[in-house]
């Protein structure tokens, strides 16, 4: 069994709960095999972990119950998570994805409690309407996934064909992959990335060409808490922009350190920008919609303008 990291052990354990809840007192040896537990981390997470999960005030009624006996394991859900949940439309939707996200990436047809919920957001989304409906996570080539997990489980580096969106370039990379997941509607694969010498994270459907190589790579300790996203503590420069309220998906799309409403229904976002090409791709897209307030030296409306001339001149306009 490989050795974890104290997030995926969580994560291990939160699949674990509605499976064994599901079961009605599986054996210990079961869950150990299902879900690759040694027998003793399983046993210490349900009784000094699971045992004291719930709700403000941590009252019995307020907390998940765990008995084991011999051995078997058995879990009941506090009075407080059986209560009705009030979802808004958006929020059905976002967990009605993240849920079919985990049924295609495994190809279990038999995923119980996972499945009856998918089902029952499915037939709630659209209320008074016979409709169905359908949501795919990303586009990727299952090939590619495959290839990506394969190397993650086994430790190997990969090989790929990479376009990158905020440098309008494509080129080859060797990357040792650290973690695949799934955010905002895309797949990505993140880990150290060979070329740039640094952590890189790679969407999975700007990659052309993925090859599992002989390296072999040894994941780095600060994995676990490590944050492959963009940084929003200063270190990358920032501009502040307005936002009409058509263009409040920039908001979700991308890492931003603070948010301001404004009249009308504007945004006011500072976001770190970590390619000029990327900025002056996010202005051409808002178009009218988005203006720069405040920059630093090189990234204020004028990068629209030069971009905007450059595509002109492919057309010899």
């Amino acid at each position: 069994m490989n050795s974890l990291t104290a997030l995926e052990r969580l994560r291990r354990l939160l699949a674990v709960i509605p499976w064994v809840v599901d079961q009605d007192g599986p054996l210990i040896e079961e869950i150990v095999e299902r879900f690759d537990y040694s027998r003793d981390e399983l046993l210490d997470d349900l009784e000094h972990v699971l045992f004291f999960v719930g709700v403000h005030p941590f009252t019995p009624d307020c907390l998940i119950d765990v008995t084991v006996s011999e051995d078997r394991v058995w879990i009941q859900y506090a009075d407080w998570f059986r209560r009705p949940m009030r979802l808004s439309a958006a929020e059905m939707l976002q967990i009605y994805a993240a849920g079919r996200s985990v049924v295609e990436i495994t190809g279990d047809n038999h995923l119980g409690p996972l499945e009856r919920a998918l089902t029952k957001l499915a037939s709630g989304m659209i209320s008074g309407s016979n409709e169905t409906v359908e949501v795919r996570l990303g586009a990727g080539s299952m090939e590619i996934i495959d290839v990506v997990r394969s190397a993650i489980a086994d430790r190997k580096s990969i090989d790929i064909d990479y376009y990158s969106y905020g440098r309008d370039t494509a080129g080859a990379r060797l990357v040792d992959p650290h973690r695949f997941y799934a955010d905002k509607g895309h797949w990505y694969v993140a880990g150290h990335c060979h070329k740039a010498a640094s952590q890189r994270v790679f969407r999975v459907d700007r990659i052309s060409r993925c090859d599992e190589t002989s390296l072999e790579f040894e994941r780095p300790l600060l994995d676990e808490d490590h944050d492959y996203q963009i940084p929003t503590d200063g270190r990358l420069p920032e501009v502040l922009l307005e936002l009409a309220s058509e263009a409040r998906w920039v908001v979700e799309e991308y890492p931003h350190s603070g948010v301001e409403e404004e009249s009308g229904g504007k945004l006011r976002v500072r976001l770190p920008v970590s390619s000029a090409h990327w900025l002056e791709r996010l202005l051409l897209r808002l178009g009218p919609t988005g203006k720069v307030i405040k920059w630093p030296d090189g990234l204020g409306m004028e990068l629209r303008s030069e971009a905007a001339q450059r595509i002109l001149a492919l057309y010899g306009v």
